[in-house]
């Protein structure tokens, strides 16, 4: 049976969040509004929308101040020996810059490097509002979204937000051999003393030194109680 839009925007958000980077498409004003590529590091909200942190002497920041639509293409497509069965999406909506230290927070989560910048007067950080979204699982597979099948829940999203700090605090200070269980014998990682750097309805981020790894959830979860349950039995997984 086919996936509802529902599972298949699960899915979307999945491979969002695997990837730290994607390939950002504006327009050239001063080119006609030729198509311009560039490849930008990228973070994902708890809600599922794209979070980036741009320099204002970046052509594809100027081109965003003239035209805020644009695309973001994340793929794991690469990985397989024929590229064109691997999965990728792109994701289309507009781009606008944002003050919230919230985002600003989550950006620098999943890119601790660029603490060195982010406080320069030339960079700001931006946020994408997702307005459709297009799906290929390879050949034969691909579909086109509604943005608002993509994003998590926003009661969800709200709160395991407001619930993250003691849920990771809690897992890597008195369970950190579950936590690294998740990372050795779930992800395959190598290495000792995985954290939890994040959690949202979809799944946690664990960071050891710079290496990061996502373990997505089954399904997503709704609240801290759909958090605790969850860790559990995936921890009972990795001990098996």
């Amino acid at each position: 049976m086919a996936p509802t839009r529902t599972e298949r925007g699960f899915a979307i958000r999945q491979l969002m969040r695997s990837c730290r980077s994607a390939v950002l498409s504006t327009n050239l004003p001063n080119a006609d509004g030729w198509p311009y590529g560039s490849l930008v590091t990228v973070a994902i909200d708890a809600d599922g929308s794209p979070l980036m942190l741009f320099s204002t002497l970046a052509d594809h920041t100027r081109n965003l101040n003239a035209d805020n639509r644009a695309s973001l293409l994340f793929e794991q497509a690469s990985r397989h020996a024929n590229p064109q069965r691997g999965p990728r999406v792109s994701v289309l909506g507009k781009i606008r810059a944002t003050k919230k230290p919230k985002l600003a927070a989550r950006f620098l989560q999943m890119h601790p490097e660029a603490q060195m910048y982010a406080g320069f007067g030339d960079f700001n950080f931006y946020r994408m509002s997702i307005d459709r979204a297009h799906w290929v699982g390879g050949f034969a597979k691909a579909q086109w979204l509604s943005g608002r099948f993509v994003m998590a829940d926003s009661n969800a999203s709200k709160a395991i937000s407001a619930s993250a700090d003691g849920i990771i605090e809690h897992m890597n200070t008195e369970h950190a051999d579950a936590v690294e269980l998740y990372a050795t014998k779930l992800l395959g990682r190598r290495g000792g003393g995985w954290r939890i750097e994040s959690i949202d309805p979809d799944g946690v981020d664990l960071l050891l030194d710079n290496r990061h790894a996502r373990l997505t959830f089954p399904e997503p979860i709704s609240d801290a109680a759909g958090a605790r349950d969850i860790l559990v039995a995936l921890a009972n997984q990795a001990r098996v």
